[in-house]
């Protein structure tokens, strides 16, 4: 896996510096994109609050897990 990949983005929209990976890495932006629905929707579920967060696909340089990914290899 390369050191660049996509992950789904959440910030918050009063603090945008604030920003979580929820979700990736994937290989493709369009591979992000068909997971960006169900995502959203799983973290709306672990925080409620997520309702307000703003969502982006963006290629970062990262080899860690997003928080959905992260959460699910520990349950």
């Amino acid at each position: 896996m390369d050191s660049k990949n996509f992950y789904i983005v959440a910030s918050a929209p009063n603090e945008p510096s604030l920003q979580v990976k929820i979700s990736g890495p994937y290989l493709t932006k369009q591979a992000a994109q068909a997971d960006l629905s169900a995502a959203i929707i799983e973290a709306k579920d672990i925080d409620p609050s997520a309702a307000n967060y703003e969502y982006r696909i963006d290629k970062i340089e990262s080899r860690k897990p997003g928080v959905i990914q992260h959460m699910a290899s520990h349950a």
